[in-house]
């Protein structure tokens, strides 16, 4: 039976914290370690390699200083964000409307959009720090303020949304899995996001690879309400070749 997308991806976990670990080590050892094939952890630890997560030279498998791990993976993550949200502004075009939610690299799409006059609501409070083009609005939502990631939600917040339709919706998520569908870890913004889901045009949905094959406590929309998934390189192709079965179309960025 092949392994799901889970399985493979705890496995490379435990992979990375095992080199970590050992500081320097071989395919072979760790093939004996993990039970698997020498072929399978060469496969995962190119992925990890192309993830900028570890190093291989020559046989030698080998993590990074650690300082330098925890930056170049900060960086690398970074880095994927952006490009995500770039491409998710391509989607955006002159007067829309737009909802954004509370994701990070949804709301760094509008970084890419300063040359378009449009009209953004959102519970997204990191707007308020954004440049945008003079003529655009900006609509915070209102309701309460929810620390550390300064997302509006309630009553109030959820009025707003139930009285306006978008022209396009960028959200990120916690999860997205074929059995669960779209789904969130915070309860206090789950009520909002399917709200936003259900008075979208476009539905757009920005996910790293990180996102891809997960399933997270709070299912928010159906995979058939996305209407593009944005994602990276490493994200996992069959999972994607089935939500792409389902009428979604998949923009897969290479790094």
């Amino acid at each position: 039976m092949k392994r799901s997308n889970e399985e493979v991806q705890a496995r490379r976990n435990q992979l990375l914290e095992r080199i970590k670990e050992l500081k320097i080590t071989d395919a072979k050892t760790l093939s004996q370690e993990f039970a698997v094939s020498e072929m399978t952890i060469r496969r995962d630890c190119t992925v990890l390699s192309e993830m900028n997560q570890i190093k291989i030279s020559f046989g030698k498998i080998e993590i990074q200083n650690a300082e330098m791990y925890d930056q170049d993976n900060a960086d690398s993550m970074a880095h994927i964000k952006a490009r995500l949200a770039k491409e998710a502004a391509t989607f955006i075009s002159d007067h829309d409307t737009v909802f954004i939610n509370t994701s990070s690299t949804a709301i760094q799409s509008l970084s890419y959009t300063t040359d378009k006059t449009i009209n953004v609501l959102t519970n997204n409070t990191k707007i308020i720090h954004m440049n945008h083009h003079p003529q655009s609005t900006i609509i915070l939502s209102g309701g309460e303020i929810r620390y550390p990631k300064e997302a509006l939600f309630g009553d109030i917040a959820m009025e707003s949304f139930s009285n306006a339709r978008s022209d396009v919706t960028i959200i990120g998520c916690s999860g997205l899995d074929l059995k669960t569908g779209i789904s969130t870890s915070v309860i206090h913004e789950a009520r909002i996001n399917t709200k936003m889901i259900e008075n979208s045009g476009k539905l757009i949905l920005v996910a790293d690879y990180r996102k891809i094959g997960k399933s997270s406590n709070f299912t928010i929309g159906n995979i058939t309400d996305i209407d593009v998934l944005i994602t990276d390189i490493y994200s996992d192709k069959k999972v994607l070749d089935e939500i792409e079965k389902l009428g979604v179309q998949i923009i897969q960025l290479p790094f």
